[in-house]
């Protein structure tokens, strides 16, 4: 059962965006939702180390980081 705080994404991959990930996935033993969870998590602190610098609209490039 879902808690409270969680929120749900949901969105479209191409195929072969999606065998990427399921072969990752089947290879190291890990869940979708935990490899995603994981490459957020590495955004978040690589986004700290960029503290200072300005970004548009609340926008980051990704290329950058």
């Amino acid at each position: 059962m879902p808690r409270k705080e969680q929120g749900w994404i949901t969105f479209q991959l191409s195929s072969e965006e999606l065998q990427f990930l399921e072969q990752y996935c089947q290879q190291f033993q890990r869940t979708k939702t935990d490899v995603l969870r994981s490459l957020l998590r590495s955004l978040q602190t690589k986004l700290r180390k960029q503290q200072g610098k300005q970004f548009d609209s609340g926008e980051v490039d990704l290329d950058l980081l």
